[in-house]
């Protein structure tokens, strides 16, 4: 099977993904539905899940997979610039996952928090 490769859409910012969040939270204390779940994808393969929406944070489709039995956390794998294209990405991630559920998956980093081992600490 063909790997799907993961994508970070650059236009990002995140700035504006702090500022989303903080507006997000304000709408919720206001009683306002603006979680965005009526269009995200959702497929669930044993205890794996694959989720592709449209996060406050970023305003752009990425999709996110959680192992629990590997990772334990929410791995971001892509991101896309279309809802076509989030859809074809999702269908690629769900079929690497029923065809190789522990594979190596990486972050895209979104935000740049990852550091190399050889760091200094924060």
């Amino acid at each position: 099977m063909e790997r799907p490769i993961g994508k970070k859409v650059t236009s990002v910012n995140p700035l504006i993904g702090a500022l989303s969040v903080v507006d997000m939270i304000k709408d919720n204390a206001l009683g306002k539905d603006v979680s965005g779940r009526d269009k995200a994808l959702t497929d669930e393969i044993g205890d794996i899940t694959i989720d592709t929406c449209i996060p406050s944070d970023t305003g752009v489709w990425e999709t996110g997979i959680l192992r629990q039995s590997v990772e334990g956390k929410w791995v971001i794998v892509s991101q896309y610039e279309s809802s076509e294209e989030a859809k074809k990405g999702h269908n690629q991630w769900v079929n690497l996952m029923k065809e190789e559920p522990t594979c190596e998956l990486k972050d895209i980093d979104n935000w740049n928090l990852q550091r190399e081992e050889n760091d200094e600490p924060m």
